[in-house]
């Protein structure tokens, strides 16, 4: 028997509303412009990333908890939550 497609699993940032959060963002090395789609720990903030294209290490900007939030087309899990409760959106806009 097969079992059908399961949704993604909500979780839950405040008792009014359960969210669901993205975890694969598009990261863009500012250096050469290279993009890879990658996986969001949802557990932690990553602050290094080595760009495939040009090996630069990349870390958060200033005022940016991780990579993702500074270089990634996605905010990270904790922010997503934030933006969420805010009534935002967590998918961020690059040039």
């Amino acid at each position: 028997m097969v079992s059908p497609a399961r949704p993604a699993v909500p979780i839950s940032g405040y008792r009014s509303k359960m969210s669901k959060i993205v975890t694969e963002s598009k990261l863009t090395c500012p250096v050469c412009g290279h993009w890879q789609m990658e996986t969001m720990p949802t557990d932690a903030c990553q602050w290094f990333y080595q760009c495939v294209g040009c090996h630069t290490l990349l870390r958060p900007k200033p005022g940016d908890c991780c990579v993702f939030c500074s270089y990634g087309s996605v905010s990270c899990p904790p922010v997503q939550l934030e933006t969420e409760r805010q009534g935002n959106s967590a998918v961020r806009h690059q040039p």
